[in-house]
């Protein structure tokens, strides 16, 4: 066998390793979110060590070290899985989007898988500043940027005030959403339209502040 061809051949096998590697590294990533996800629901992020989800996942700590740089980074990881990623609400009707969102955040497919862990993430977050940086980062930020975006729209078209707190508007849109959920008070489903309805109301621009469209010259 030539040089060419024992390089070849070489490569093709090596190439053959990676590739039957992937599934098992990308198998091996998601046995080890869901060992996280059920040792938090269990005993809280304080009390789940790297050893512990390598034993429940049966990967290695080493394997997992090559992942993720710390245990936070893990967690984080883990929980964004549940929460999914927060769909863009852009129907054309600020009113109708921010109503859809609140919903989301209220009746969201992971409302459910959530309730299991959040009060534990949560008690982590108030001892640990870092992973609070993280959490809001992850979580919160993306809902600041929609609510953000569509509160813009909504004055752009003269249906709110401009330059409406953003952060309040948080509060206000997702304040009696979250305190039920910890209550654990059940949800109606008209719930969030009282909501952004109350919301659009306080927030309304006075009657001669209104936009009216531009007449156009002849």
């Amino acid at each position: 066998m030539s040089a060419f061809e024992e390089f070849t051949a070489s490569s093709a096998a090596d190439l053959r390793q990676e590739i039957m590697a992937r599934p098992r590294s990308a198998h091996a990533h998601e046995e080890v979110l869901k060992a996280t996800l059920k040792l938090i629901g269990e005993r809280g992020i304080d009390a789940t060590s790297v050893d512990a989800i390598a034993d429940v996942s049966g990967v290695s700590k080493a394997t997992i070290y090559k992942h993720w740089d710390t245990k936070e980074s893990l967690c984080l990881e883990a929980i964004g899985r549940v929460c999914g990623k927060l769909p863009v609400f852009d129907s054309g009707n600020p009113r109708i989007d921010l109503t859809e969102l609140v919903r989301y955040v209220s009746h969201g497919p992971e409302t459910k898988a959530l309730r299991k862990i959040w009060p534990r993430v949560l008690s982590h977050a108030m001892g640990n500043l870092a992973f609070a940086r993280g959490l809001r980062a992850r979580f919160d930020e993306p809902r600041r940027v929609e609510v953000s975006r569509i509160l813009n729209a909504a004055a752009a078209r003269g249906h709110l005030r401009s330059k409406i707190d953003v952060d309040l508007a948080l509060d206000l849109l997702f304040g009696p959403v979250i305190h039920r959920y910890f209550a654990n008070i059940p949800m109606a489903p008209d719930l969030p339209n009282h909501v952004v309805d109350a919301f659009w109301r306080m927030h309304a621009p006075a009657d001669g502040a209104r936009k009216r469209p531009s007449k156009r010259r002849a």
